[in-house]
């Protein structure tokens, strides 16, 4: 079953946000996902609490692809 539910996260807050329910969503804890992905769980949590120190795209999609999840980029300016 597919899903179009979409998690706004237009700052690395609501990008930690929307990892912390997706990852709850699934019933992992921060340790089963930090090693799925294979980070740490320190880089979850700071990840979930939007924290930049550490802070690698690599990283993120690994922890994305472990929860069945994209990044998108949309452009939300208003045509003129």
């Amino acid at each position: 079953m597919t899903t179009d539910r979409v998690l706004n996260a237009r700052s690395l807050t609501r990008l930690g946000a929307a990892v912390r329910r997706l990852r709850l969503d699934r019933g992992l804890s921060q340790a089963e996902l930090a090693e799925a992905a294979a980070v740490s769980r320190q880089w979850i949590i700071n990840l979930e609490q939007g924290r930049t120190e550490g802070f690698e795209v690599g990283r993120l999609m690994r922890v994305l692809d472990e929860l069945d999840a994209s990044l998108a980029v949309r452009d939300d300016r208003e045509e003129a």
